[in-house]
C-alpha cells in the first residue's frame, strides 16, 4: 500500500494523534494526509483511498480546494453548441445575480449539503418566491453536476436538498364560444394569431416563426420548424423547444382564416406569418401587455381574467380531448417530447377514460364467455 501511518504525539486529553500518508500509486506527486484519534481510523481511511484509485473515484484534493468559480468556467466552455441563447442567458445572469456573489470564491470541497440547504433557507428568509429559489437550486446543482464529470469532487451537495414548494398554477381553459369572444376583442391584425393558437396548441415563439412558407393552405397544413425567443430583449430565431418539426393539419375554418390574413398582410418585410402591427417580428412581452391581456380583461368574465397566452396552448388540449383525440395524436400536435408528459399535464382531463377501458374489458369478457354456448361437440 503506497502509505502509512504513525503517530504524531499526544492531545491535550493524552490520547494519541494518528496521522495516515498516502500517494496516488500511479502519480507520485499526489499525496493526501489526514490526522486521526486512532489508529484503526487511520488505517482505514487509507484503504479508502485505494478503493477510490481502483473504481475511479479519486479526486486530488488539490483539485478540489480551487474555487468554485473555476467549475462554473469549466460548466460555461461545455454550453458552445449545446444549449439555446435563451438559456444560456438565464443561467449566466443566475450565477451573476445570485452564485457568484455566495460561492464564487469559496473553495469546491467546502461547499457542503449544510451549505447549500443554509443558502437555500436563506433565500426564502429574504423573500425570493419558491419558483426562483428552485431554478438557482437546478444551476447549482448542474454546476457540481459537471464538477463531478471533471474529478473535482465526489458527490453532488444539492441532492436531497429541502426545496420550497412550488405554487401550482391552474390552467384555464376556454370554450369555443370564449375563443370567440377573444379574437373579436383583440385588434383585427392579431385576431387569427388567437384563433391559430387555441386550435393548433402552438406555442408563443412558435407562432412568432411562422413563415409564409411554412404554411400550406392547398393540402391544409402548416409545418413548425422554427420559434422567435426573446433573449434579454434581442429576439432570435431558433429551434423548436424539443429541436423537432412537426407539421399540424388545419381545421377549414382556419385554413380560410389564415388564407384572408396573408392576403390582407404585406408579402414583403420579415415573410412572417404573424408580426406586430407595423410588420416588424412579434415582439411578445410587447403584445401580450398591449394587446392580449386588454382583451382578455374586456372579452372574458371575472373567472378567466387571469388567462395567460399559453393557456390557449391548453384550451388546444382540451378541446382535443372532448372531441376524443387520442393522446398519441394530442403529442405529436403539441409537440410535446414524450406522451408521458402529455398525460402528466392532461391525464385530469380525461375522467372517463378509465370508465371506457372498463367497457371494453366487459365487452371481451362476454364475446370470449358466448363463445361456449355456440359450440356444439360433434358425436363420433
Amino acid at each position: 500500500m503506497p502509505g502509512h501511518v504513525r503517530s504524531r504525539g499526544k492531545r491535550d486529553d493524552g490520547s494519541t494523534k494518528w496521522q495516515a500518508r498516502w500517494r496516488h500509486p500511479s502519480d507520485p506527486r499526489v499525496r493526501v494526509e489526514r490526522v486521526f484519534k486512532t489508529k484503526r481510523d487511520a488505517e482505514r481511511w487509507l484503504a479508502r483511498q485505494e478503493t477510490t484509485v481502483d473504481d475511479g473515484t479519486f479526486i486530488n484534493p488539490r483539485r478540489s480546494e480551487r474555487p468554485f468559480s473555476e467549475v462554473y468556467d469549466a460548466w460555461r466552455s461545455s454550453w458552445v453548441g449545446h444549449l439555446e441563447p435563451l438559456t444560456t442567458d438565464r443561467y449566466e445572469q443566475t450565477w451573476r445575480a445570485h452564485l457568484e456573489p455566495e460561492f464564487g470564491g469559496r473553495k469546491t470541497n467546502a461547499i457542503t449539503h449544510e451549505a447549500v440547504q443554509r443558502y437555500v433557507d436563506r433565500l426564502r428568509d429574504e423573500g425570493k418566491g419558491p419558483a426562483t429559489i428552485r431554478k438557482i437550486h437546478a444551476v447549482l446543482s448542474a454546476m457540481f453536476t459537471e464538477g463531478i464529470r471533471l474529478g473535482v469532487v465526489q458527490t453532488n451537495p444539492c441532492r436531497h436538498v429541502r426545496l420550497p414548494r412550488a405554487p401550482h398554477r391552474e390552467m384555464l381553459f376556454l370554450s369555443s364560444a370564449e375563443i370567440g369572444k377573444l379574437a373579436d376583442a383583440i385588434h383585427p391584425h392579431f385576431r387569427a394569431l388567437v384563433y391559430t393558437a387555441a386550435y393548433t396548441g402552438l406555442r408563443a415563439g412558435e407562432l412568432g416563426g411562422l413563415r409564409r412558407e411554412d404554411v400550406d393552405l392547398l393540402h391544409g397544413t402548416l409545418t413548425v420548424r422554427q420559434a422567435l425567443k426573446d433573449v434579454n430583449g434581442r429576439l432570435e430565431f431558433g429551434p423548436t423547444k424539443t429541436h423537432a418539426q412537426r407539421r399540424i393539419t388545419l381545421p377549414t375554418f382556419l385554413r380560410k382564416l389564415l388564407e384572408d390574413h396573408l392576403a390582407g398582410a404585406s408579402p414583403g418585410g420579415s415573410g412572417l406569418v404573424f408580426t406586430g402591427l407595423r410588420g416588424a417580428p412579434l415582439q411578445h412581452r410587447v403584445f401580450y401587455k398591449r394587446q392580449f391581456k386588454p382583451a382578455v380583461k374586456a372579452a372574458l368574465p371575472v373567472a378567466k381574467t387571469g388567462l395567460r397566452f399559453h393557456d390557449l396552448r391548453h384550451t388546444c388540449a382540451s378541446l382535443l380531448i372532448a372531441a376524443g383525440a387520442h393522446p398519441k395524436a394530442i403529442q405529436e400536435r403539441l409537440g410535446h417530447s414524450s406522451i408521458t408528459m402529455t398525460l402528466d399535464r392532461y391525464g385530469h382531463l380525461l375522467p372517463g377514460l378509465g370508465d371506457s377501458l372498463a367497457d371494453a374489458l366487459d365487452s371481451a369478457y362476454e364475446s370470449a364467455g358466448a363463445a361456449p354456448e355456440n359450440v356444439v361437440e360433434l358425436r363420433r
